[in-house]
């Protein structure tokens, strides 16, 4: 049976401030306001910054939530979207770019120092990689092909552009019958609570965007990626 290892993508396997900053890049398209760096850190970490973004998108683009609009999925079927959801696609559709954006100009310095190489080492004692994450699919496996991240993840469960997958318990329940999951690492404590369930042990890196209670809740704490190898083996 395969032994997986689950790795949180943003604050995690990417550096906390290329979401942050992919977001104003969103703000600055849209023409919100910058908000104080106090502001935005508290709004991106509670998805407060959510109702800002559709607010403006109602605004511009004349989108409400009770509309009805028909869809064509990838090499798919037609479907009708609310107009909420709508504003949830152009939503993520505007940060696809922007983190695209940040992807080229700063490739593989998106990632916290000897991450990539710490999995990679993960990778080599017989583990797979996979990456559990909130963020839609395309921008995760996007930005690894835009920054040329030399390592191939073997599972990418992310989330789809009108964000309806529960990435807490839906993906990763997907993830586990790929093989047994070993261990989850992540910076939030949502990221890695769902270890439990399937008996595997949580990973708290401390360079991500904590929302509190994660070092006394994880099985172990790292401060630098390479602390992974003496936890993994």
């Amino acid at each position: 049976m395969n032994k997986i290892v689950v790795v949180d993508f943003s604050g995690t396997l990417i550096k906390p401030d290329v979401a942050e900053k992919a977001n104003l890049l969103r703000y600055e398209i849209l023409g919100i306001p910058k908000p104080s760096d106090e502001s935005h850190k508290k709004q991106h970490g509670n998805k407060g910054h959510y109702d800002v973004i559709k607010q403006f998108i109602s605004e511009q683009y004349g989108v409400t939530d009770n509309m009805q609009i028909k869809f064509v999925q990838n090499y798919g079927d037609e479907v009708t979207l609310s107009g909420k959801d709508v504003k949830t696609v152009i939503m993520t559709d505007l940060f696809r770019n922007a983190m695209y954006l940040v992807a080229i100009k700063e490739g593989n310095n998106i990632f916290p120092k000897g991450m990539i190489e710490t999995l990679l080492t993960i990778q080599k004692r017989g583990y797979k990689l996979a990456i559990v994450s909130g963020i839609r699919t395309d921008i995760i496996s996007g930005m690894l092909a835009i920054s040329e991240c030399p390592l191939n993840f073997d599972y990418i469960f992310g989330q789809d552009p009108v964000l309806s997958r529960d990435s807490n318990v839906q993906l990763n329940q997907e993830l586990s019958k790929k093989g047994k999951i070993e261990y989850v690492i992540g910076d939030k404590l949502d990221d890695f609570k769902p270890a439990k369930s399937f008996q595997a042990k949580s990973i708290w890196v401390d360079w991500g965007h904590p929302t509190g209670g994660e070092r006394e809740y994880a099985d172990f704490s790292v401060h630098d990626p390479k602390d992974l190898e003496k936890i993994i083996k």
